[in-house]
This record gives C-alpha cells, sequence and structure tokens, in this order.
C-alpha cells in the first residue's frame, strides 16, 4: 500500500510570535514542543479552529497575520480564508497523516495559562533557544521563519 494512500485530517497551528519570541507547548502525548493547534471541527473554518485551539491550548487571544483577499463577494456563497504561511502533510501514527495548514499570528490579548489536559509546559522561544536539541528541525525551522518574519513586519510598523 501506498504510504501516501492514508486517510487524512486537517489541522491548523500557529506560531504565536510576541517580542521577537514564538510560543510552544509540550506535548503530553507526543512528549515534543510544538506550536498551538489542533483538529478543524466538521463546522469550522481553518480561522476558527485555530483561533479556538490558541485559546484552549495557552489562554491567548491572537490575530492571523497573513493575506486575505477582500472583500467577499455579495452573494455570500464564497467566504475569502487567510492564506496559511506553510501547508505540510505529517505521518502521524502509521494509520493516518495530518494536513496542516500553518499560520503566523500575535497575540492581542488573554491571559497566558497551560492547558492541563493536553500540555506539561508552555514556554516562549527565543531563536536561540529554539535550537536546541530538545526541539524538532522542522518546529524550529517553521518557528524560525515565524520570529524573523513578524519581528519585521513589527519593526516596519513602527
Amino acid at each position: 500500500m501506498d504510504p501516501r494512500a492514508l486517510p487524512k485530517q486537517f489541522v491548523a497551528t500557529g506560531f504565536v510570535v510576541e517580542d521577537g519570541k514564538t510560543l510552544l507547548l509540550f506535548h503530553k502525548k507526543l512528549r515534543m514542543w510544538l506550536p498551538p493547534g489542533g483538529h478543524i471541527e466538521e463546522r469550522e473554518t481553518p480561522e476558527a479552529a485555530l483561533l479556538r485551539e490558541v485559546r484552549e491550548e495557552t489562554g491567548l487571544e491572537v490575530e492571523i497575520v497573513a493575506e486575505k483577499r477582500a472583500p467577499d463577494p455579495e452573494d455570500g456563497k464564497v467566504l475569502f480564508l487567510f492564506r496559511p504561511r506553510l501547508v505540510q502533510l505529517e505521518a502521524i501514527d502509521g494509520k493516518h497523516e495530518h494536513i496542516d495548514l500553518i499560520y503566523f499570528c500575535r497575540p492581542t490579548g488573554g491571559t497566558l495559562r497551560r492547558a492541563e489536559a493536553e500540555a506539561d509546559g508552555l514556554r516562549w522561544f527565543t531563536p536561540e533557544e529554539l535550537r536546541s536539541p530538545e526541539v524538532h528541525p522542522e518546529v524550529r525551522d517553521s518557528a524560525l521563519l515565524a520570529i524573523r518574519e513578524l519581528s519585521g513586519e513589527a519593526a516596519a510598523r513602527r
């Protein structure tokens, strides 16, 4: 059987960036540092799923920093969505895969707190800390890209 013929599930992930750092959580089940995110429910848009997952897992409210075609057509038949910054296919358990829509975000409110059911830790990582062997290379590369892009964007807004 073709290993890429496995069932697919859509997930939304967000690299939250503030002050040149990104927020990662230590996932209880997977035992690794990951950005907040999770499955897109049947009646959710990717953006709604992302905002919900970040809020549930970190306590933070965020805004997505991405291109979005606007305005939506008046007939209501089409809704323009934020463009994910990255999209990747992830092998999960040998039985299914995730199509991961990855967004870059910045916090707008809320209070930082860890979702104890899902994470053993929650921590802001600097670029130097991301280079630690405790951070998976794929997570590191995406996190560094998010910091670079959103830190440059913040500097341009000043």
